[in-house]
């Protein structure tokens, strides 16, 4: 029985092990690392296309952040959901929007995860609207490059809520006194305008 109780001691000991070690490489795995070769704010997308004979390709885009914008991580990123005089209410975190469309009217439902955030605009806050044009189509090659595009703007009045928002400024809590607003308004697919 002091054999039994050693060797079931034993393999737990090498269980518990294995478990720790896998639990280190998952982390490991999906935690981000920088290696100073992409510019913060480089947004990476994967998707998975239908190829013309049917094949399912992969396919990565990498959008390089325009030089207009800071080389600085944002303060804030989320989806725009109201605006109240010059402050811009952001929801932060895992975010979803639901565009639905009833009688030609399209509804858009906005979610997230994360705390709201006001973004506070004054005279000196600059605007810029990404006008970056990506083909949802299959693309030519397994990976393609595109820089951001973006053009200085009045501060909006009319953003479409659910549209993204990425912040730089002075944070404090979750209020940013924003020096720097780059959003990016939905667009509805073509089957819905």
């Amino acid at each position: 029985m002091n054999k039994r109780t050693v060797l079931i001691g034993g393999m737990v000991l090498v269980l518990l092990g294995l478990l720790a070690g896998g639990a280190y490489t998952a982390v490991q795995l999906l935690s981000t690392q920088k290696d100073g070769s992409v510019p913060d704010g480089t947004q990476v997308s994967q998707g998975l296309y239908e190829s013309s004979g049917g094949n399912p390709v992969a396919a990565q885009t990498i959008l390089v952040p325009a030089s207009e914008l800071p080389d600085e991580e944002a303060s804030t990123v989320g989806i725009f959901l109201r605006q109240e005089d010059n402050s811009y209410f952001v929801g932060t975190g895992n975010t979803s929007i639901d565009i639905s469309v009833e009688n030609n009217e399209p509804s858009v439902a906005t979610g997230h995860s994360g705390p709201e955030v006001e973004v506070v605009a004054n005279r000196d806050t600059i605007f810029y609207e990404d006008i970056t044009e990506i083909d949802p189509g299959v693309p030519d090659s397994p990976a393609q490059e595109l820089v951001q595009l973006v053009r200085q703007v009045e501060p909006p009045t009319d953003l479409p809520r659910g549209s993204s928002m990425r912040v730089w400024g002075e944070r404090r809590s979750d209020r940013v006194v924003a020096t720097i607003v780059l959003f990016v308004k939905y667009q509805l697919p073509p089957e819905l305008r």
